[in-house]
């Protein structure tokens, strides 16, 4: 046999076209399209399930004892914890993994989810960035700059060893800070935005014990509240949706305007509105837009006479993924049939607000006594599913009409004879019975 015809039965080589991947492309792509604010809430989110590896003995400060420090200027940002560190088997095989491997180990309940968020952090901030991590199997250092890395065919990051602590964390700082977002880090206004955002989105974990500090500031506890009273009750809905346990309030935060213009409340604007939180992590907060129900599919426009109201939605899942956010967190996938679903319970329960601002108009006084709190009560207890219980008010009396209709039956000749008396045949029985009637005024009455 030849070796042509021992090749014979072999297929050809096949003809590659190559679509490796450019790191500049994928360092600008990740990176394009999410706030600096989101880079350090990832950074913030991997902290916290950190945290959340570890067993805790208090069901309701299950965070206790655990802080992350927040410290940065012009020329630095770094983020410390004592939440446990990244385990280095995790280090070599998944956290610095471009994306969540399929066997990546599983948090129940975390908020971390693609893979990508403190890589995305890392780009976004600087260009020379060291990660330390103290876990309980090893101590490592990981020293990256970003352009020497980009240059370099492969992916992977060097580590080296270090002194093991017996405070279990991870410190990530990045120097060389990039254009425009040192103008931020610089800049007080920025500064106090963000200790207000962690104060509201990070509430729930903050309420669990955890302790978020930027430079020598206690990020303070954020609480949500509703009125409640006899004659006012939050409404509360939840049900299991694919596992997926969903919580759905609703209530009145603060007092609903009569006659105020909604320019002259602007510091409570962002109180109202619906609010929507995955794993205890707020994604929306105070939306007043279709992003929830507002305008969608024909559903009532926000409008100011809503302020006031609020409405939560929890979802919590052991597996994040099941939850309908999308990789910023900052955004629900408007096409997830479980968030669809939660529309619809959204949608009922806020019209029948809507429809109590429209008959409250008819006794503002009584409705603002009846909304009158005896209690405010932190959303967190309200665990027991209850309708919605709003002040009932009364109809408004319809109001007396202006004029008023006279119809009498008269034989036709007579009709007739008074049309030829006043000299116009062709006008109509209404007219007939108007002059008549004016004629009795002004003979009789003196009208």
């Amino acid at each position: 046999m030849t070796t042509d015809d021992t090749n014979a039965g072999q297929a050809a080589p096949a003809k590659k076209i190559h679509t490796d991947p450019t790191k500049d492309f994928f360092v600008t792509m990740i990176t394009r399209d999410i706030q600096l604010r989101d880079c350090i809430f990832d950074l913030l989110d991997n902290s916290i399930d950190g945290a959340r590896r570890k067993p805790s003995d208090d069901d309701t400060k299950p965070f206790i004892g655990y802080e992350i420090r927040l410290a940065f200027d012009e020329n630095y940002f770094r983020i410390e914890d004592n939440t446990g560190g990244i385990r280095l088997s995790d280090a070599i095989d998944y956290a610095f993994h471009f994306g969540r491997r399929a066997d990546s180990p599983e948090v129940p309940g975390g908020i971390g989810l693609y893979g990508i968020g403190m890589k995305r952090a890392i780009f976004k901030i600087g260009r020379i960035c060291s990660v330390t991590s103290h876990a309980d199997d090893a101590s490592f250092r990981v020293n990256i700059n970003v352009e020497e890395w980009k240059a370099q065919d492969a992916w992977d990051f060097d580590y080296e060893d270090i002194e093991k602590s017996e405070t279990h964390g991870t410190q990530i700082q990045i120097t060389a800070v990039n254009d425009g977002v040192k103008e931020m880090l610089g800049d007080p206004v920025f500064r106090n935005e963000l200790m207000k955002a962690i104060a509201r989105d990070y509430a729930f974990f903050i309420q669990q014990g955890l302790k978020i500090s930027v430079g020598d500031d206690i990020v303070p506890s954020y609480t949500y509240q509703l009125r409640q009273s006899e004659d006012l009750m939050p409404s509360v809905d939840q049900y299991e949706d694919n596992g997926v346990h969903v919580r759905i309030l609703a209530g009145l935060v603060d007092e609903l305007p009569d006659d105020i213009p909604d320019e002259l409340k602007p510091g409570k604007v962002d109180r109202y509105g619906w609010f929507v939180i995955c794993n205890d992590r707020v994604v929306l907060a105070a939306d007043k837009t279709e992003a929830t129900i507002w305008g969608d599919d024909k559903f009532n426009l926000w409008h100011p006479q809503y302020n006031g109201f609020a409405g939560f939605v929890f979802y919590n899942a052991d597996d994040q993924r099941r939850l309908p956010w999308t990789t910023t967190k900052r955004e629900l996938d408007p096409a997830s049939p479980l968030y669809r679903r939660t529309i619809t319970r959204m949608k009922a329960v806020t019209q029948v607000f809507t429809d109590y601002t429209n008959r409250r108009k008819a006794d503002i006084e009584t409705a603002k006594a009846a909304e009158t709190p005896r209690a405010q009560v932190d959303i967190s207890q309200l665990k027991i599913a209850q309708a919605f219980k709003l002040p009932t008010i009364a109809a408004a009396a319809a109001p007396r009409p202006a004029t008023i209709s006279i119809q009498y039956s008269r034989d036709k000749r007579e009709v007739e004879e008074i049309k030829r008396h006043l000299g116009n045949i062709g006008m109509s029985a209404r007219d007939v019975g108007i002059k008549t009637f004016e004629y009795f005024r002004e003979v009789e009455l003196g009208k």
